[in-house]
């Protein structure tokens, strides 16, 4: 008999599918990565966003009013209990969205490819759902519709992908990455061998 059991503990170790409170909010750890152990909130933040205030998806994610709004300090502050454990994207930015490559395995031919592969928790489509305010809700992701100058791709209320103009309201679900001290700890037993 397999049974699963879900227990609180305190470790340094974090391993996918580990899940943290962050505010009034959850995360699950999705992936292990080389800077940290990359996690992906549960919900979608209490407030809506637009990906940018003017219906574009030039200069993509990169350049949004979302990505923007995504480092202002009253976006930080949900994560003021676990800041000191959080480690910057290459860019720089403490919390992203999702690439569409991250959440789904096959991407639309006109999805703008991103490089990235599916998180093993997310070929469940029910990983891929979240809600907002406990109503099931869509979200942005980063990834643009190559055949549209104003689309971006999100997941939908069914826990699949659809694209929607950029100055749509909808739901942003944060990633980030928190330092893990497993490199470290190897780091020291090769100093001992």
């Amino acid at each position: 008999m397999k049974i699963e059991r879900l227990a609180e503990i305190e470790t340094t170790d974090i391993q996918i599918g580990d899940r943290i409170h962050v505010d009034h909010y959850t995360a699950t750890c999705q992936e292990i990565t080389p800077k940290g152990a990359l996690f992906l909130m549960d919900q979608y933040l209490d407030k809506p966003m637009v990906m940018n205030k003017e219906n574009t998806n030039k200069g993509g994610y990169a350049k949004s009013d979302l990505r923007e709004a995504l480092q202002s300090e009253e976006v930080l502050n949900i994560f003021a209990d676990i800041r000191d454990h959080m480690v910057p994207f290459d860019n720089g930015d403490l919390l992203r969205i999702p690439f569409a490559g991250e959440l789904f395995d096959n991407l639309l031919k006109w999805c703008e490819p991103d490089g990235h592969e599916q998180w093993p928790l997310m070929r469940d489509r029910r990983n891929r759902l979240a809600s907002r305010c406990g109503e099931y809700e869509w979200g942005w992701l980063q990834s643009k519709d190559k055949s549209s100058p104003t689309n971006f791709y999100h997941v939908n209320g069914s826990g699949g992908i659809s694209a929607w103009g950029a100055s749509a309201v909808t739901g942003v679900r944060l990633a980030f990455l928190i330092a893990t001290y497993r490199k470290n700890k190897e780091e020291a037993e090769k100093c001992h061998s």
